[in-house]
Order: C-alpha cells, then sequence, then structure tokens
C-alpha cells in the first residue's frame, strides 16, 4: 500500500498541528466511521486539536456512530486546520460546499478506483482492492501499532455497509474483519445495529411518500430478459432504487432536481457478477450533470448542477450496451 510509510513519518512529527477530517456529502458509516476511527488515533498521538466534518449531512446508516467520536463532528466547516485529511471520497465535488483553500497539507485516504482528475494531496493512501476505506484505516492502523475497540467498531460499520452485508467483500475484506474481531470482542449483531437507519416519525413518512411518488411517476425499460426502473422524486434517491430492486427490477435509476441533480443507482448481484459496474458508469455521467459520479459495482451515485434528463438517457445507454456484449 503505497504512502503508509510516508503517512507515519508525517504524523509522529504532527503533535503540534491541527487536523480537519472530511467525510463526502450525506456521509455513509464508511466515509464518518473510517474519520471515527482516524480521530481516536489522532487523540491517541496527543493531537489536541481535531474535529470530523461532513459535507450538506449525515446518511441515516451513520448517526449511530455519531456516539463513536472522540471530537465535534460538524456540518459544512469552515477549513481552518493545518492539515485536511479526506476520507472516502474519490472528487472535490463531492465535498461541496466545503473548500479547502491552497497552502493546506492534505491526506487522502481512499478505495475507490481513481478518476482522470484525481484529489490533489500531499500524501494518497489508496487501494481501488480494498471494498471499504475503512479496511484501508485498519491496514494502516496495524503498521501505525494502533487498535482501539471503538474505532474498530466503526470500521466494522463501515465494511458491512459498503460490502452490503458482505455480498460483495473480498478475501481481503473478511481477513481484516477476523483480525478485529479476534483483536476485540466485538460481536456482529452490536455493528448491525449500530448502521440500523435512524428514522423519525417525520422523516420516515417523508420517505414513505417519496417512494410512493417514485412509483407512481415510475418507467419501466425492458431489455431482452432485464428490467430497468426508471423514476424521478425529490429526495430519498438511494432508499427508491432499493425498493424499485425489492418489486423486481433488475436495475433501477432514480434521479432528482431538488437543489441541484441527483442520481441514484442499483443492480441487482447477477448482473454485477456478470460484469456490470454502476460506479464507472456513474463516472461518465459526472461531466454531464456539471458535477461528480462514481461509487460500487452494485451501487453508485452522481451529484451535479444540471441535464438530469440527458444523464439518465447516457445511463440507460451504457447499461444497455453492457446487456448486449454480455449476451
Amino acid at each position: 500500500m503505497k504512502g503508509k510509510l510516508k503517512l507515519r513519518r508525517f504524523l509522529e512529527k504532527s503533535k503540534g498541528r491541527s487536523f480537519l477530517l472530511l467525510c463526502h456529502h450525506n456521509a455513509d458509516p464508511d466515509s464518518l466511521g473510517s474519520a471515527i476511527a482516524f480521530a481516536r488515533y489522532l487523540k491517541f498521538l496527543g493531537v489536541e486539536k481535531v474535529r470530523i466534518g461532513v459535507s450538506q449531512s449525515v446518511s441515516s446508516y451513520a448517526k449511530r456512530l455519531l456516539t463513536l467520536s472522540p471530537v465535534p463532528v460538524e456540518k459544512n466547516p469552515a477549513v481552518e486546520e493545518d492539515v485536511v485529511v479526506i476520507f472516502d471520497t474519490s472528487s472535490l465535488e463531492q465535498l461541496e460546499p466545503i473548500e479547502i483553500p491552497p497552502g493546506k497539507f492534505v491526506v487522502l485516504i481512499d478505495h475507490h478506483v481513481e478518476k482522470k482528475k484525481p484529489i490533489k494531496a500531499n500524501i494518497a493512501v489508496v487501494d481501488s482492492s480494498r471494498t471499504s476505506t475503512a479496511e484501508i484505516v485498519w491496514e494502516l492502523f496495524k503498521y501505525f501499532g494502533f487498535a482501539d475497540e471503538e474505532g474498530v467498531r466503526a470500521l466494522l460499520a463501515g465494511i458491512v455497509t459498503d460490502t452490503a452485508n458482505f455480498r460483495f467483500a473480498n478475501a481481503k475484506t473478511f481477513r481484516a474483519v477476523s483480525e478485529m474481531l479476534e483483536r476485540f470482542p466485538v460481536q456482529m449483531g452490536e455493528v448491525f445495529q449500530l448502521v440500523a437507519p435512524v428514522s423519525e416519525e417525520n422523516t420516515d413518512n417523508a420517505r414513505r411518500m417519496a417512494v410512493l411518488k417514485a412509483c407512481q411517476r415510475l418507467e419501466i425499460r425492458k431489455f431482452r430478459k432485464y428490467i430497468i426502473a426508471v423514476s424521478k422524486v425529490s429526495a430519498y434517491e438511494s432508499y427508491a432504487c432499493k425498493v424499485f430492486l425489492q418489486l423486481g427490477a433488475d436495475i433501477a435509476i432514480v434521479g432528482s432536481e431538488k437543489k441541484g441533480v441527483r442520481i441514484s443507482a442499483r443492480a441487482k448481484e447477477s448482473l454485477v457478477k456478470k460484469g456490470l459496474h454502476l460506479g464507472k458508469i456513474m463516472e461518465k455521467v459526472g461531466p454531464v450533470i456539471e458535477g461528480s459520479g462514481g461509487g460500487h459495482a452494485g451501487a453508485a451515485g452522481a451529484n451535479g448542477k444540471a441535464n438530469l434528463d440527458k444523464a439518465i438517457k447516457l445511463i440507460i445507454k451504457e447499461i444497455e450496451n453492457f446487456l448486449r456484449e454480455a449476451g
């Protein structure tokens, strides 16, 4: 893993520096869990000034992790610290409206494939063979000689969600999980409870209304034997995608034009095994919507400013091209 020696040497000399740990918009358990665990390590080193910042919001699946954080977690913070550490984020657009001023020392820790314009970092620890950023943080902790039970809980939460409850896990994933469970008496039941979505009654009602509207606006496309569900909502795009798959769709694409353009896509595991990679398709969508896109093979998203209809047409075209080639 490139960059870990350089990072260790830098951190060993950084006790007097201030750190801001940044997570992408609607921070998920992998991004937030990695930042929380890393904050615990910095506190172990004796770093006094540490904050965690999230762009726009924390996802409902990650809100319970906030109880594990040893430092404040703030929404859209001003970047005043000496060092900025970015987790699980492949483009600066995913941090908007947070802006990193020139001259800051930037560290990037991520598991996504680098794009044409990767984040410029002084130190980059990127490993696309990993199914989550949390695994990379665990590998760093082993190299640093550090382990912390609450930090491990946060990392396990990130692994569970980013692998869709281990459906997309690989040998490295299970090795990392095994090492953590051997080190600390953490029950996986606790971890699954930790990532259970936090829903208030009003939020739950809004989500149900969004899904019903998504069903009302649903457009069903059939390509050979595959069913592609396409719809638009004002919120809860990823949840609507999940529901469409549960209802029988092979692929779901849901977009929103409220406060910019957001698109979420999901695919059944059988298509992922055939080689479909929605994350790579969303990377192509980023420039179309004047923003960025990416994600995993079976679950991906994009955020931008305009051209939702054009973007959806591109996604469908890319999916149909794949299905045609895959036979």
